[in-house]
């Protein structure tokens, strides 16, 4: 259990609500807990395949490479728990695009930004690979379009295994804001970009410099962002030691 000066513990939290892009253009972002982690799902995916190189995490190796990084924030939305992906280079994660009938017109460039967002997060040099696939019942992570939500613009649903390795995740990506303006090419870069960070195993970050804050300003990574995804995935999966 991490001791208490370092991080504060709080409920698990499995979705991650994007709200409205206000008149600033910021995207804000919501935490709501649920209880979409499910246990049995660690069913799916066989030992062999949860396997990590990397090592057990420590709180003392954490710790020294926290600095640059947000991880803290990470451990205590997520119960002192590391909850990644397992290394999927040689088989990557196979991602499943809407294909929705409201994607169109000036908005017909959406599907490739959201395919541009998994490619950003892979350039971190994490361990993971994605690849895109036609039927959604093939898919790890599945992307669908919808035409609004109230007061967001997106969310995030993962699950993870008992342990916890990520096994499946949805993300819901709004076409237009609550009050019925078309969300924009920035707007959708930087929804997109921060979702995936979710469906990867972000949590959020207190700085309006980062793409995973909650109040989103930024249609780009910053360091932070790259230093923190890369630490999460320099260790298993699992509780601090």
């Amino acid at each position: 259990m991490l001791d208490r000066r370092y991080f504060t513990a709080v409920a698990r939290a499995a979705t991650v609500l994007a709200a409205t892009i206000g008149a600033a253009g910021m995207l804000d972002c919501a935490r709501y807990s649920s209880g979409a982690r499910d246990g049995t799902l660690g069913e799916m995916i066989s030992p062999a395949k949860r396997n990590s190189s990397s090592p057990r995490a420590s709180l003392g190796a954490i710790l020294s490479g926290a600095p640059g990084t947000y991880i803290q924030d990470l451990l205590a939305d997520r119960d002192s728990t590391i909850e990644r992906w397992p290394d999927r280079v040689s088989k990557p994660i196979l991602v499943w695009i809407d294909s929705a009938d409201c994607i169109g017109g000036a908005q017909a460039s959406f599907p490739s930004t959201v395919r541009a967002a998994f490619s950003t997060w892979a350039a971190t040099g994490i361990p993971l690979r994605f690849a895109y696939v036609a039927s959604v019942h093939d898919a790890d992570i599945r992307v669908h379009w919808t035409d609004h939500l109230d007061h967001k613009t997106g969310s995030t649903t993962w699950r993870t295994d008992h342990i916890g390795w990520l096994v499946t995740g949805d993300i819901t990506l709004a076409t237009h804001i609550s009050d019925g303006q078309a969300l924009d090419a920035r707007g959708m870069r930087a929804i997109a970009l921060h979702e995936v960070g979710h469906a990867l195993g972000l949590s959020h970050s207190d700085d309006g410099h980062d793409i995973m804050a909650p109040l989103v300003r930024v249609d780009g990574l910053s360091i932070p962002d790259r230093n923190t995804i890369k630490l999460l995935y320099s260790f298993q999966a699992g509780h601090i030691r």
